[in-house]
């Protein structure tokens, strides 16, 4: 399912329920006005938070941080890490947005900030497609780097004309991209499964458990996504890809594609 998101306000705006939407975890879209101070806290659940853009001071903890990123497509992340009942205000020194990754999980683990001094980065899609697969991969929270949290976070920085998630793969965990574009016109495609959405600014992907789910942004535009995936009961997603076995040949270092004799 996509979800386009056009009427966006200040405030907390619910991009993603767990329970209804079926994707196990609740995600909100915090916009604030300079200025302006909002606590983030929940009694049952693991909470993540996101810097996209602006400028933000984050207390929790007994501690007080000041985070600025002006652009998600060249500005490494930010991400504030607290478990539950977990109190926290962020105070906004400039018009920005934060996402709000949250799922319950009964564990208490210390409040950990992330930054470019301890989070993944590298390149995916290198190779003989890399010049129609290359993209920038972040990585914050993971089974491996995270055992203690039930969910996944990272960000995805697609170039423009350029495919992410593939070959096509699908894993039993569900996944929610949340885009932007580096121009608010800008569009792309998902694929989950059979069907196909054209993703705007702004939308979000909600992708069930089991289904292959490509991504291209259009030639022109550069497409950020923030993507999350709940660890399932028994199941956590431990970089977890079956790959479509249609398309797989392409993975192979020796296969041979097109090209037009010269």
């Amino acid at each position: 399912m996509l979800r386009k998101n056009e009427n966006l306000h200040s405030g907390f705006n619910q991009i993603c329920d767990g329970e209804k939407d079926q994707m196990f975890m609740n995600i909100q879209l915090l916009i604030g006005r300079q200025g302006e101070s909002w606590p983030v806290q929940s009694e049952d659940q693991e909470t993540a938070l996101l810097l996209l853009s602006g400028k933000v001071t984050f207390h929790y903890a007994d501690q007080t941080v000041t985070a600025q990123r002006q652009n998600c497509f060249r500005d490494d992340a930010t991400c504030l890490h607290v478990c539950r009942n977990t109190p926290v205000t962020l105070v906004f020194e400039e018009d920005g947005e934060v996402l709000v990754q949250q799922k319950e999980n009964p564990r208490i683990f210390p409040a950990v900030l992330y930054d470019k001094s301890n989070i993944d980065k590298q390149f995916f899609g290198e190779g003989k497609l890399a010049a129609t697969t290359r993209r920038q991969v972040t990585t914050i929270l993971d089974y491996e780097r995270t055992p203690y949290s039930n969910m996944v976070l990272g960000e995805i920085t697609n170039f423009p004309g350029i495919w992410s998630s593939y070959p096509p793969h699908h894993h039993p965990q569900p996944e929610v991209y949340f885009y932007k574009f580096d121009h608010p016109q800008g569009f792309g495609s998902c694929f989950m499964g059979e069907d196909v959405y054209k993703i705007t600014h702004n939308s979000v992907a909600m992708i069930p458990g089991g289904l292959t789910h490509p991504q291209n942004a259009a030639p022109g535009y550069a497409m950020f996504y923030v993507w999350m995936i709940p660890h399932l009961e028994g199941n956590p997603w431990i970089k977890t890809r079956t790959f479509d076995p249609a398309h797989e040949w392409v993975n192979d270092p020796d296969a041979e594609f097109f090209q037009l004799d010269k």
